[in-house]
């Protein structure tokens, strides 16, 4: 809590809620000044002298209160100087009450009512104006209208008075130190909200950072058992965060597929090395068992509900799938695979061509971007073939810094 909000709550009750609390009590001596002017306008009872017109006064008085009340909730509890006319014009209500109905003693429990009022919303320092002003104002109306109280109606009046501040100063008091705590405690509430969203966000940003570990530390292990190297998975990461940025994905989509790209080929963990590692062309009975690593990477990773991982069981899953619907394992075709799928597709390829194989040489980068131009709407996205050349440039910077020896360029 800062030192103004601190001096707030040494000084002063004054709140919101406790000008509602003076509306209402205006409200009411609306009605009850209303009422009593209209019993004398319109003759229902025995007409009282001055009745009317005191009344009317009375009830225009409380009209200002009620407004400038209300402009006091309207513009908040800061507005000090609204409640000290609200007070005086209270008190100005209360006096003519008095002098109208001096004895009465309806009339001054609610002019002692007006001090506990002015305690409770005004805090200490008002509410001590407003008593001594109480006194002053009763013993000047009985000396200038002569209405004679004794000793004992004189007493009476201060000890009431007095005994009144004492209870409402004390209630001030607990309403002080509630509405104190209560602040600390919304105070002190907001700042571990505060702290446990940033320690929410900060493990967060953990898990997130351990899934990605565990994505490519993953990725590299399926990609190291066919001797490929670490750098085929952070090239294939990049390059598809290029392709989903370039295809008009949001930096949020396109680190997702980024991250869960290395894992494209996690299947082949459970591919027998006799197959996966074999240096010479496949068999048609070897190359059905080396195509099962889709279906297999998808299905270890398939129950996951984290975004990465999810993401990555469908780049596993549909990675080798082809536009003309040729491709496997499900023969899926243009559209019907998923964006992520197609885009991992394009990013696996290139650099697999471009790179040295136990089963085959790097291919030169003229070859590979003739195979990309010729199979355009055949095994790969015609668009995102576009894409490919149109972000050529940003696509070889990734392969530069990530390679594995050193590239020529020969188109």
């Amino acid at each position: 809590m800062n030192d103004s909000e601190g001096n707030k709550y040494a000084d002063s009750t004054y709140s919101i809620k406790k000008v509602k609390l003076l509306k209402l009590v205006i409200v009411l001596s609306l009605v009850y000044s209303t009422l009593l002017a209209l019993l004398d306008f319109f003759g229902i009872t025995e007409p009282i002298p001055y009745r009317f017109e005191l009344m009317s006064i009375y009830a225009l008085c409380n009209l200002v209160l009620l407004y400038f009340s209300q402009k006091s909730i309207k513009y908040g509890a800061d507005d000090t100087l609204m409640l000290n006319i609200v007070l005086v014009l209270a008190l100005v209500v209360f006096t003519i009450t008095m002098v109208v109905y001096p004895k009465s003693e309806i009339r001054i429990m609610w002019y002692l009512f007006t001090i506990m009022i002015a305690y409770y919303v005004g805090g200490r320092t008002t509410g001590h104006i407003v008593a001594i002003a109480s006194i002053v104002i009763l013993f000047s109306i009985n000396y200038i209208y002569h209405l004679e109280f004794n000793s004992t109606t004189k007493s009476s009046i201060i000890i009431g008075i007095l005994f009144i501040s004492q209870i409402s100063n004390y209630f001030v008091n607990i309403l002080d130190q509630n509405e104190k705590e209560l602040f600390d405690y919304q105070h002190n509430l907001e700042d571990m909200i505060e702290e446990g969203l940033k320690e929410i966000a900060q493990l967060n940003e953990e898990i997130t950072d351990t899934q990605k570990e565990v994505v490519f530390t993953m990725g590299s292990i399926g990609e190291s058992r066919s001797k490929e190297t670490g750098n085929h998975v952070k090239r294939v990461a990049e390059y598809s965060k290029i392709l989903a940025l370039a295809c008009g994905k949001t930096e949020e989509e396109a680190e997702l597929l980024k991250m869960a790209s290395p894992m494209h080929d996690i299947g082949k963990v459970a591919i027998p090395d006799d197959i996966l590692k074999k240096p010479g062309r496949l068999t048609q009975e070897e190359f059905e068992v080396m195509k099962t690593h889709a279906q297999l990477g998808y299905d270890m990773l398939k129950m996951s509900q984290r975004p990465i991982l999810h993401t990555a069981s469908i780049v596993a899953y549909q990675h080798h799938e082809r536009w003309d619907g040729k491709g496997y394992p499900r023969g899926l075709k243009g559209e019907e695979i998923h964006l992520y799928g197609r885009i991992t597709a394009i990013a696996d390829v290139f650099d697999a061509l471009g790179s040295k194989r136990v089963y085959k040489p790097a291919w030169e980068d003229e070859k590979i971007f003739n195979l990309f131009k010729e199979e355009a709407g055949h095994q790969f996205d015609p668009k995102l073939i576009e894409l490919f050349f149109e972000n050529l440039d940003e696509i070889l910077k990734v392969r530069d810094k990530f390679s594995d020896i050193k590239w020529v360029l020969t188109v």
